[in-house]
């Protein structure tokens, strides 16, 4: 049988989930905050492209919803997510 190759194969390893504290996940965030994209799989809703962007330092721009707006450099461009509060940390 073929092999699958989604979006998270051979990576699994790296993903492992974990229990997360509450107050991580009430965490609210100011407009001009810098913040850590942080990966946490154990919630799937608002998250980053979890390989690609990991630990990338961006700045909260705005809230959207229940989740922020982080602008970060990569490779040269401004980029925008909608990210959220459960996979940032503040820097």
């Amino acid at each position: 049988m073929k092999r699958s190759h989604g979006g998270f194969s051979k990576h699994s390893r790296n993903l492992k989930a974990s229990k997360t504290p509450v107050n991580r996940q009430l965490a609210n965030f100011d407009a001009g905050t810098k913040v850590r994209l942080n990966y946490n799989p154990a919630f799937l809703g608002g998250r980053p492209n979890a390989l690609r962007f990991n630990n990338r330092v961006g700045v909260v721009l705005s809230k959207q919803g229940s989740c922020f707006k982080v602008e970060f450099n990569d490779g040269g461009k401004r980029k925008m997510l909608v990210v959220a509060n459960v996979h940032l940390k503040k820097v």
